[in-house]
Parts: structure tokens; sequence; C-alpha cells
């Protein structure tokens, strides 16, 4: 079952911990969405879109985690159709066609089914996409201990790269694992996330949690001298991935 460590960040996003901000006050979590929001997403249909099952099927999540939780896969644009993101905008009309997913925020299903995670993915999702969704998964219940797309409000803050702080460390050793244990071929923007975490260029979620603003400034900003100094060599290496953008000469 998922629980929110007193030093963890709260699941609301105000990117304090949680024993400063809702403990002792988690159903005004709860009242923060619409009725019977955690039933309407609880009860979409268990889907298995590509990999996606084999994938789950061959992970331990308890034995990588150290959380007993259980993983489900729901249709992303039934998801979106809830109306339950934030600032949701329009669903595109070829989603069904387009490999994409997204970790549901864990407090959204809490009170409908404390003992899964879900992830929100299209028809189409390739490996690359859902190893990624899978390594936020992990890296929020036994690494960095960061809930996806919270980031956010410290990127605007500091005016820093947010793909830099919402993909720690934690998330990149993750991340590797799957690579390796599924043989699959990342796309290009997680090519490079690979590339960062085989430099050490991560920052660890313990720097990006901690507020010592100065210190995680120095550490983003060496990852994007090293982007910068090296943007021919990456350039090479993820040319012919999915999901390259030509670099703008």
């Amino acid at each position: 079952m998922l629980k929110i460590g007193r030093n963890d960040p709260c699941p609301c996003g105000s990117g304090k911990k949680f024993k400063k901000c809702h403990l002792g006050r988690e159903q005004e979590l709860v009242k923060q969405l619409p009725h019977n929001a955690a039933e309407s997403i609880a009860s979409l249909e268990e889907v298995a879109y590509g990999r996606s099952q084999e994938i789950l099927a061959g992970i331990n999540v308890e034995a990588l985690t150290g959380m007993k939780m259980g993983i489900k896969c729901i249709d992303l644009e039934s998801y979106l159709k809830l109306g339950l993101g934030v600032g949701v905008r329009e669903i595109p009309q070829n989603l069904n066609q387009i490999s994409a997913g997204q970790v549901v925020n864990p407090f959204k299903t809490l009170t409908a089914d404390p003992d899964h995670i879900y992830i929100a993915v299209s028809p189409a999702v390739s490996d690359s996409t859902f190893i990624h969704q899978l390594a936020h998964v992990l890296d929020y219940l036994g690494g960095s201990k960061m809930n996806p797309g919270l980031a956010k409000p410290i990127s605007m803050e500091l005016e820093l790269p947010l793909e830099l702080l919402e993909h720690p460390k934690e998330f990149g050793d993750f991340l590797e694992f799957l690579r390796n244990e599924f043989a699959v071929e990342l796309d290009a923007d997680d090519t490079i996330i690979g590339m960062l975490n085989e430099k050490g260029l991560l920052v660890g979620g313990e720097v990006i949690n901690s507020k010592d603003y100065e210190r995680l400034e120095a550490q983003v900003n060496h990852a994007v001298d090293f982007l910068r100094e090296n943007k021919e060599e990456i350039d090479q290496r993820i040319k012919n991935k999915t999901g390259y953008i030509a670099a703008i000469k």
C-alpha cells in the first residue's frame, strides 16, 4: 500500500515536505479533486498496449523499491477525457496513433485504489515511452521519491531546465536498468538522459528536494555545460533515434 513518508515531497505539488504541508490534513488532498475522481480513474479498463504487460510481469516492484505496490495501465485518451489533469488541453485527434504516456498522480487514486499506481498510455506506446514512465514510478516509490511532474515550480523559480529537474539520478538508474533488462532502444530524449547518467551529471533527488538552491544550480549548470560543449557528438549519437530533432545551426 502506498504510504507517504514524513520527509517525502507532498503529493499536492507544493514542493514542501509532507510533514510541513498536508500531514494530518490528508483529506484536503482528496477534496481538491472532483467528486468520485478516484473511482472514475480506478474504474477505467486495464489495457495491454505494446509490451506494457510483458514488461510489468518481468519486474518485481517490491524487490526494486521496497514498496509492495501494483502498477496498472489504462488508456490515455480515456483518462484525459475525465478532465482531471492540471491545465488539461484539447486531446489530439491522432493520440491513438502516437506513442504517449503519463503517470497518474498517485494521490488521485489513493482513496479508491491505494495498492496501485496507474500509468496512462496510448495504443501505439513504444517500449522507450513505456519504460520512461515506469522509471518514474519506480523512482517515486524507491528512488528520489519525487512525484512525477512536480518539479515545474522549482524550474520556474530558478529558471532551470525542467528536463534536468524531473529526471533525477535515481530515475536515470531505473531507466538504465529497464533498458538493459528488456533490450529497449531508447528514443532521442532518453538517450541524452542516459548519457548524462553515464557521466554522473544527473542531479540526485536529495539535492533537488533539499532547497539548497546554490548547490542545485551548480549541478544543473554543469550538466547544461556538458550538453553545450558536446552538442555535435550528442547530435551524431541521437540522429537516428525516434523523436530526433536536428539542432539549429
